[in-house]
């Protein structure tokens, strides 16, 4: 499952990532599953997604990722860190979700894999940092 160019920019992987929030942001959990690889020991489901969201913080039952959100005492951090491409796993994303409008502490992995045609964006794994 290739998602990117291979030169694709540290914009360019925020942006696909940007995209994933407004399918988190809309509740369309199957789009944004089917949207990024998935980590296999984490057994991700599009439930499990939408489980993860839905108990945040004070777990309200209709809280929801917003692409855009007001700072707090939190910074929201998107973040792109590179290796070199001597292997499959070249690099990582961190991007912290906003939830109901508010930057959060829930923050979502992404691996940046080379399948030597292009970049697949795997999610690995969405917790507090």
């Amino acid at each position: 499952m290739i998602h990117l160019p291979i030169d694709a920019t540290d914009e360019d992987l925020i942006a696909f990532i940007d995209r994933w929030a407004s399918m988190l942001e809309a509740e369309d959990y199957d789009a944004a599953y089917n949207f990024t690889s998935q980590e296999p020991q984490m057994q991700w489901t599009p439930t499990s997604l939408r489980d993860v969201i839905k108990a945040y913080g004070d777990a309200k039952p209709n809280q929801v990722v917003t692409l855009d959100g007001k700072s707090n005492e939190i910074k929201q951090r998107k973040f792109v860190e590179r290796w070199g491409r001597d292997s499959l796993k070249i690099g990582e994303i961190w991007y912290d979700l906003n939830i109901d409008g508010s930057v959060s502490d829930l923050t979502a992995f992404f691996a940046i894999l080379d399948r030597r045609v292009g970049l697949e964006i795997e999610l690995n794994d969405i917790h507090l940092m």
